[in-house]
């Protein structure tokens, strides 16, 4: 097995997957035969030479949309860097257990002094701590749950109202009804022309439910919403919730890798305001899926949370001066993920992330200036932190067929294997959006994309093919 291992090392894997990434298809999905062909591979039987097994896994993972592609602009892109793989796969031979100081004092080292720095980087208090997670969905159900700890007692639970805008991002809702706050306590506050939440709107609700004798408890801000990269305003947001005694929760998944630029952190600076916040690296810091964080003003308040034992882990717990990291969230299983992190750090120094990350921000503003010189479409969010949402709006044509119109266009530019530009609802508008944040995509590339997208949607619009193609 030793021998067979050796012929198939991380290095000339990674190669192949890092050389092929660029050059594959942008989708593909299985025909009725293929998936049936791969349940059939689900099953395990009789052993099997490696070679064949590690072919018939690069066709298992072939099967997906690439979002690591240059020309992927939908949803956050996911460029991880080969470094970060290589990360991922040094981690993964080692397998530590990041769950206790005793297990893997290294990792529990490294952990605790990137979180520190992090923190640092954010602008919280020397009091701020933290831990790595799978991403911002368990970051946000972390933090939600540290918030209901610190300002509700048992009994008021079920009086208790937390409020997010209307575009927070779902997975906070789904965080809020797994720590039993349902949907009849959440208030979801519509968003100014900036896409941002309306303060006075947000102020005039928590006083009509205070009036009602509620418990405003957690307030949910935003800095770089996925549909349009928006940032709230998240000073004036702390003010009303110190104002009332509220928790401030900042989900920065997406937003956060920002103040990792010298060149750009002051669009994020104010972060520092927040009492918890959530944080993915696997977004704009370029890592590998499950690589999220969480953050707290004041990291005691986690431990109160969280900390639990066991007569059968007793022997390797640390006193209590140096709380294991099991103890500040739900895991007691832990992967060292922040190593991966940390060696892509190391490697390429925090001016090459400022690059990149500027990359991103100069792609977008170069997409905004094309798609404003054509004719017929127009902005609808302006470029913020690297996404844009426009649509193909020719007069005369009534808002149900425009909207027709662009879901027809992001189909047919997939279906071309030219970029995946999925649609997006803003204002009942159906829009085009375009998130840049891919280091590997050109302007090459957004020119090239841009062309295609104004010779389809004329295609589309002409009474010779819109039939055939709004079938499809």
């Amino acid at each position: 097995m030793a021998s067979d291992l050796n012929k198939h090392t991380y290095s000339s894997l990674l190669t192949r997957i890092n050389t092929a990434a660029s050059e594959t298809t942008l989708i593909r999905r299985p025909d009725p035969g293929e998936f049936i062909d791969l349940l059939k591979l689900a099953v395990p039987g009789a052993s099997r030479p490696i070679e064949e097994v590690i072919k018939d896994a690069h066709e298992i993972f072939s099967f997906r949309i690439a979002v690591s592609h240059p020309r992927f602009f939908s949803c956050i892109p996911s460029p991880a860097s080969p470094l970060s793989k290589l990360g991922d796969c040094l981690t993964t031979a080692h397998n530590p257990f990041g769950g206790s100081w005793e297990a893997s004092a290294g990792v529990c080292t490294i952990e605790t002094g990137l979180i520190k720095w992090i923190a640092q980087i954010f602008g919280l208090p020397s009091s701020a701590g933290g831990q790595f997670v799978s991403g911002a969905s368990m970051a946000n159900l972390t933090a939600m749950v540290v918030a209901r700890d610190q300002t509700l007692r048992v009994e008021e639970r079920s009086n208790g109202v937390a409020y997010i805008s209307e575009q927070t991002h779902f997975c906070v809702r789904k965080a809020l009804r797994i720590i039993g706050i349902p949907d009849h306590q959440i208030r979801e506050i519509k968003t100014d022309s900036k896409f941002r939440m309306n303060l006075s709107l947000l102020e005039k609700t928590i006083d009509e439910d205070l009036q009602n004798h509620r418990k405003p408890f957690l307030l949910v801000a935003s800095c770089g919403t996925t549909n349009t990269g928006s940032i709230d305003a998240l000073e004036d947001l702390a003010r009303i919730a110190q104002g009332r005694r509220m928790w401030l929760h900042i989900d920065a998944a997406y937003g956060g890798s920002v103040a990792f630029s010298e060149t750009h952190r002051s669009k994020v600076k104010d972060i520092c305001f927040a009492d918890s916040v959530a944080w993915d690296a696997h977004k704009w810091l370029f890592q590998t899926h499950g690589c999220g964080a969480v953050f707290f003003r004041d990291q005691s308040q986690s431990l109160e949370s969280f900390s639990s034992t066991g007569d059968y882990v007793r022997d390797v717990e640390c006193q209590e001066e140096l709380p294991d990291p099991w103890n500040y969230g739900v895991e007691l299983t832990r992967p060292a993920r922040h190593m991966r992190l940390w060696f892509t750090l190391q490697v390429l120094g925090l001016q090459k992330f400022d690059q990149m990350i500027c990359h991103g921000f100069e792609l977008s503003r170069h997409l905004e200036c094309m798609i404003s010189t054509l004719d017929d479409w127009e902005i609808i969010s302006p470029s913020s932190l690297a996404i844009l949402n426009f649509r193909y709006a020719p007069q005369g044509v009534d808002l149900a067929t425009l909207n027709q119109l662009n879901e027809a266009i992001s189909k047919e530019i997939a279906s071309r294997d030219v970029a995946v530009i999925f649609t997006s609802h803003l204002d009942n508008l159906v829009c085009l959006r375009m998130c840049t944040i891919n280091p590997e995509t050109s302007k090459d590339d957004i020119e090239h994309v841009v062309k295609s997208l104004d010779n389809i949607a004329r295609e589309v619009h002409s009474p010779s093919r819109k039939e055939v193609l709004w079938r499809e």
